[in-house]
């Protein structure tokens, strides 16, 4: 019997807790916000705030990320993602604040969430209950509900969809309804080639996968959305595969993090490059990364392009995020990894409990 783990379901125990079922749902997640958002859409403190800022942490603040990457070219005000303890000073009365948390009890959200109420800043609230849901009934503030019984990650949609429609909302970019929809329909389609039940010999994200096998993973992109979709690409194989990562954009990357391939070793031998490609990309930028991933493969690194499909920059998106999420569930198989697992995340938070306990 081959010792080479298979990438075919059903995954059984490798798998137990079913993140591939919340990979795979990602389409009915898209609908299912929606219509949530359908029937109770936002309902906002202020029209023109000076500036937005979203707090939050991990699966809770790359939507906010994700939206600033879809509109940052469009959007008439400052959009700031804030994943600290403390607000930045120019967070006023004047601004909105944005409080994302899929549990409520982000212990960074709720310092933002008290730090935003001494200041007087008008605020929304974004989570699926907890501490959170409950300071914002109790002060009148508009919560965006989300569904609980899910890792943050795997609920991405569920927040991202209504981050995207505050931005309509405000009155900063249309109604992105008709993208969504297109994106759902996409990614439902598109699951029939990179999902599980697609066979290896066909499926281009397990392809990926087993030749990533081994390596450690450096997503490179332009800015724009596609720099958001980097860092989902790394949070999830950071999560999923339990792999260590990095990404970075150019044209930022041509100017220092290049020379760190000049000398080539081991150790740039043992790296996979993916090359995140979308339409807009500006010609500079399709330019750089041509000829970083060239240099990249000059110095031993094995290189490789995924490009975005779809009309709308939305349906894009979610086209380069569905396949980074099977890839790193892909490669947590191959690795004899459980997706779902995050012990390191649970026994830090214990240890810093405590430490804060002890103070």
């Amino acid at each position: 019997m081959s010792s080479t783990p298979s990438l075919e379901p059903p995954y059984g125990e490798r798998d137990a807790r079913g993140m591939a079922s919340l990979i795979e749902a990602i389409p009915e997640h898209i609908e299912q916000a929606l219509a949530r958002t359908d029937a109770a859409p936002w309902q906002l403190p202020l029209a023109d705030p000076d500036l937005v800022a979203v707090g939050g942490m991990g699966g809770s603040a790359i939507a906010a990320e994700l939206t600033a990457g879809l509109h940052a070219d469009r959007m008439p005000r400052p959009w700031l993602v804030v994943r600290d303890y403390r607000w930045p000073a120019c967070v006023s009365s004047r601004s909105l604040a944005v409080l994302s948390s899929n549990s409520g009890n982000t212990e960074e959200t709720l310092a933002l969430e008290a730090g935003a109420r001494a200041r007087g800043v008008p605020r929304v609230a974004i989570t699926s209950g907890g501490e959170l849901a409950a300071r914002a009934k109790a002060a009148g503030v508009h919560c965006q509900s989300l569904p609980g019984g899910m890792p943050p990650r795997a609920a991405l949609f569920h927040a991202l969809v209504p981050v995207t429609r505050l931005v309509s909302a405000l009155g900063w970019a249309e109604d992105p309804g008709p993208a969504w929809r297109e994106a759902a329909a996409l990614a439902r389609a598109r699951a029939g080639l990179i999902g599980p039940a697609s066979p290896e010999a066909a499926n281009p994200a397990k392809q990926l996968a087993r030749a990533c096998a081994g390596r450690m993973p450096f997503v490179y992109s332009a800015t724009g959305p596609t720099a958001a979709v980097a860092v989902r690409w790394r949070h999830q194989l950071n999560e999923n595969a339990k792999l260590l990562g990095h990404s970075a954009t150019v044209p930022e990357l041509n100017h220092n993090e290049i020379v760190g391939w000049q000398h080539a070793g081991a150790m740039h031998r043992g790296i996979s490059v993916i090359v995140l490609r979308d339409p807009e990309d500006p010609a500079e930028a399709t330019t750089r990364l041509g000829l970083t991933a060239e240099y990249a493969a000059r110095q031993g690194a094995a290189v490789h392009e995924i490009h975005a499909v779809g009309e709308s920059r939305i349906a894009r998106l979610t086209s380069l995020v569905q396949f980074g999420d099977h890839l790193s569930l892909y490669l947590a198989l191959l690795g004899g990894v459980d997706p779902t697992d995050i012990t390191s995340i649970d026994e830090f938070k214990r240890r810093l409990a405590e430490r804060s306990t002890a103070r």
